[in-house]
């Protein structure tokens, strides 16, 4: 594969990805700092627009089609939250990496944020999504019309928003759903899944990005997502850490960062496997 760098993006490193059945390469946009504000755009420029460029890409869109989407589309940051807030109803937002809650569960990188339904009418404040940043979130925002106006065009968009909906029927029903499996399996599924968004989120936006830390829920935030106790996930989180599948934390039910160890030991787990009895070990 040819590199074309030329300029000042020869010092960019270059990502190449394969999902989806897709080669491609790209930049990686280095991460930058965040504001006061909460939230900031990105600058509009060269970098930039090839991120956005490559996200359409790995989407299953042609060239063309994500060109016409990265010219409207900019990348946002959001520093963590203390609160919930009604979204923007005039725009969609992708999440590309962090940890947001919304409407009370959960959510990693690959995330929509906004009302996906491009052919009714905008729905009130009152339905809008609650949302609360509970770690720095890297962002794709695209407004509403135009995502809907290109979609007309072109049946591709189409596929990729009914994609991303069916996506999240299948997920939410997936980590949310009220199957039989013990409450340590269920926090196991939930960080598996944070750990492997913010994974396809690493391969798009360099920085101090590690897909085997997780970071901004509290226990207290894993309880009310999967309606479990608080006492309940700190003991499933204790045996996770007994076993040497996440890292010891220091900061109790009060503790936002969660370091895999055995990312392979924490996916059996979240799909149903039983740790060993500590007392025969």
């Amino acid at each position: 594969m040819n590199d074309t760098r030329t300029g000042d993006e020869g010092a960019n490193r270059l990502v190449t990805g394969s999902r989806a059945g897709i080669q491609l390469t790209t930049q990686r946009l280095t991460a930058a700092g965040y504001d006061t504000a909460g939230v900031s755009a990105e600058p509009r420029s060269h970098r930039a627009m090839r991120v956005l460029q490559y996200y359409y890409l790995q989407q299953g869109l042609g060239h063309d089609v994500a060109d016409e989407l990265a010219r409207f589309s900019q990348l946002y940051r959001h520093q963590r939250s203390t609160e919930s807030e009604p979204l923007n109803a005039h725009h969609i937002e992708f999440v590309l990496f962090g940890t947001v809650l919304v409407n009370g569960r959960i959510w990693g990188g690959n995330y929509v944020l906004g009302n996906l339904d491009l052919f009714t009418d905008v729905p009130s404040v009152n339905r809008l999504e609650q949302v609360q940043f509970l770690s720095a979130t890297r962002t794709v925002r695209v407004p509403r019309k135009a995502l809907r106006s290109i979609a007309v065009r072109n049946l591709p968009v189409v596929r990729m928003v009914h994609q991303r909906l069916m996506t999240y029927v299948l997920e939410f029903e997936d980590i949310y759903g009220t199957d039989a499996c013990k409450p340590i399996h269920r926090v196991a599924r939930l960080l598996f899944h944070l750990a492997y968004q913010q994974g396809l989120g690493a391969e798009i936006l360099s920085g101090a990005l590690d897909p085997n830390i997780v970071t901004g829920p509290t226990q207290r935030d894993f309880a009310n997502a999967l309606g479990l106790g608080v006492s309940t996930v700190e003991k499933a989180l204790k045996e996770l850490r007994e076993h040497k599948i996440l890292a010891d934390a220091s900061h109790g039910r009060m503790n936002r960062t969660y370091r895999i160890l055995d990312a392979a030991q924490l996916r059996a787990v979240g799909l149903g496997a039983t740790l060993p009895d500590l007392g025969s070990q």
